[in-house]
C-alpha cells in the first residue's frame, strides 16, 4: 500500500536538508517536483517554496531498499526530519 504525506512550514533550507538525508535511502529528489524510482523506492514529490509545502504521494518501498527500511519507517523518519527543521506534518 502506498503512503502519502503533506508537510507545511518547510523552508528551502529544510527541503535541502531533507533531500540530503533522503539520498541515504536512495531517494534523489531533483528540483522541486518529479518522480522517484530508485533502488526500490517509488514516490511522487512536489515542493512549493512560496507556500513552504511539500507533498509526497504514492510512496512505496520495494527490494532492495526494503531490506533496510519499510514505507512506515521512512515516513516516520521524514516526519522527524521535517519537524526538526520547523515544518509540520499535516493530516
Amino acid at each position: 500500500m502506498s503512503k502519502r504525506a503533506l508537510y507545511t512550514g518547510v523552508s528551502p533550507e529544510a527541503y535541502n536538508e531533507l533531500k540530503s538525508k533522503l539520498q541515504t535511502y536512495g531517494m534523489n529528489l531533483q528540483g522541486n517536483s518529479g518522480r522517484i524510482n530508485e533502488k526500490g523506492v517509488n514516490a511522487n514529490f512536489n515542493y512549493d517554496p512560496d507556500a513552504k509545502s511539500l507533498e509526497i504521494s504514492d510512496l512505496s518501498v520495494g527490494f532492495p531498499a526494503s531490506m533496510m527500511i519499510d514505507a512506515d519507517s521512512l515516513m516516520q523518519r521524514m516526519n522527524e526530519m521535517i519537524t526538526k527543521y520547523g515544518g509540520r506534518a499535516e493530516g
